[in-house]
């Protein structure tokens, strides 16, 4: 990233807490990218009450570039960042300070990363989410985020599936 809008520094009292999660594909990685640099794959099937919103700027020719404002935000949960580096096979969000879930006492995300690798038959997508957490929160955080994540990877085949048919 070009700026320091995104910083997010660890309270002294947090642990950093890096959730990493594999997800197989059939699809090629630019049906992958497709589906996921696309704000629709965000905003279209959101659960009310919960929202995604992308803010471009006047200079921006998207809603999904480096540099676009993202907020992801609900009960118990605000998650405002930027997107940061976009590459072939990489990219991520940052999120500003001042950023939680469940509560800004006790989990900080601060950045959600996605990255793709070509396996010949198949392409492996990796999502990374790394939080500073509360100590007496983060076996609770890896398990729930153990839960959160474990149905992503069947979304995202079927919905690139039907992307493409």
């Amino acid at each position: 990233m070009e700026t320091l809008r995104a910083l997010n520094t660890k309270p002294k009292h947090f642990k950093t807490h890096i959730f990493t999660k594999e997800y197989s594909s059939p699809h090629q990685e630019s049906q992958i990218w497709n589906w996921l640099n696309d704000p629709a794959t965000f905003v279209d099937d959101q659960v009310w009450p919960y929202r995604v919103e992308f803010l471009p700027n006047e200079n921006q020719k998207s809603d999904f570039e480096t540099g676009v404002l993202n907020n992801h935000h609900g009960p118990m949960l605000s998650l405002a960042g930027e997107i940061g580096e976009i590459t072939p096979h990489y990219r991520d969000l940052h999120y500003y300070y001042g950023s939680y879930a469940i509560s800004f006492r006790i989990v900080r995300p601060f950045r959600l990363e996605f990255w793709t690798e070509d396996k010949g038959d198949h392409r492996i997508l990796t999502v990374q989410l790394s939080s500073y957490i509360a100590p007496s929160f983060y076996k609770l955080w890896n398990w729930s985020q153990n839960i959160f994540w474990s149905r992503f990877g069947k979304w995202m085949n079927k919905s690139v599936k039907k992307r493409i048919s």
